[in-house]
């Protein structure tokens, strides 16, 4: 009775992991939501700056099938940063934090046993995530915080990091 149960559960979970990834898909149309910037020698940026709390940026990395590189924000604003233990990290190759805070994430991911860079700048981070990327990886900018020491809005950080990713090509 337990196996057919755990076979029923698995069958459950693997439609519901499909599920969200067709509404990823879905959302890679909205402005600023898993938007595809370009790819830069073989590496893809996606700009996902509307994802400015964990939960919508743990749906986002779920989604992810290939490493990731990801660029996120600190914010003065979050109180619980220990959420960031909830969020599976096996596909992630490096984290980029950007914000005045970065110990606090830092400090929260330190059992991840990956690479943890901290930068200025949008600029800065799409370099330092360059410099971790190999071909076939993913570059996400998915902020994960607001950040509103720094910027106005989740638009104006998904605006700088296009524009980043873009002068990378010149």
């Amino acid at each position: 009775m337990r196996t057919q149960t755990s076979i029923l559960e698995a069958k459950v979970n693997e439609r519901l992991i499909d599920a969200r990834k067709q509404s990823m898909r879905r959302l890679g149309d909205i402005e600023h939501r898993l938007e595809y910037v370009d790819v830069v020698d073989e590496v893809e940026y996606v700009n996902d700056a509307k994802a400015n709390d964990l939960n919508s940026t743990w749906y986002s990395l779920e989604c992810m099938e290939r490493p990731v590189i990801w660029i996120l924000s600190s914010s003065s604003e979050e109180v619980d940063y220990a959420l960031m233990n909830e969020i599976e990290v096996g596909n992630i190759k490096a984290f980029i934090v950007t914000g005045k805070h970065f110990e606090k994430v830092q400090a929260s991911i330190r059992a991840a046993s990956k690479p943890i860079v901290h930068c200025d700048s949008i600029l800065d981070a799409t370099i330092a995530a360059k410099g971790f990327a190999e071909k076939n990886d993913l570059v996400l900018f998915s902020p994960g915080f607001v950040d509103l020491e720094n910027f106005t809005h989740y638009k104006e950080q998904g605006q700088q990091f296009r524009k980043a990713v873009r002068e990378m090509r010149i």
